[in-house]
């Protein structure tokens, strides 16, 4: 088994302890911070030939530590979770699901990225590419 596939799992495993819905509190002990939800921009085909779909986020405000839920459409939302490593730089985990009418998760995919305050960011999670400009503020 290989190192990605590793990390994969446990991001998976990580995210799956988080809550299904990114309408509660935040449970740290520090803050009772609402969880931030914003709409994602004009969803574009990607211009290769590929089924990608790149979905342009534009500026999104993060708080350190709180998750971040962004409304897709067609039940798919993203959700960030940020982490500040250092003042400029943090490690994002984009989790993408889609859920069914019922509003049930029917997919999931995460994946981490690096992220560097003020700068733009790419996540591909499937055949979805997210771009976005984390401006991630310390709690």
């Amino acid at each position: 088994m290989g190192f990605s596939q590793i990390v994969t799992g446990i991001s998976v495993f990580v995210v799956g302890l988080l809550p299904a819905s990114c309408h509660h509190k935040s449970a740290t002990a520090k803050t009772a911070a609402a969880a931030t939800s914003v709409s994602a921009g004009t969803n574009v085909n990607a211009t290769d030939n590929s089924n990608s779909v790149l979905h342009d986020l534009g500026e999104v405000t993060l708080t350190n530590r709180n998750e971040c839920c962004v409304q897709l459409g067609n039940g798919k939302e993203c959700i960030l979770n940020p982490k500040l490593t250092d003042k400029d730089n943090a490690e994002i985990v984009v989790t993408f699901e889609s859920k069914t009418a019922g509003g049930k998760i029917h997919d999931m995919i995460v994946t981490q990225v690096d992220a560097r305050n003020g700068e733009a960011t790419e996540a591909t999670l499937g055949d979805f590419q997210l771009t976005f400009t984390p401006n991630i503020v310390s709690e």
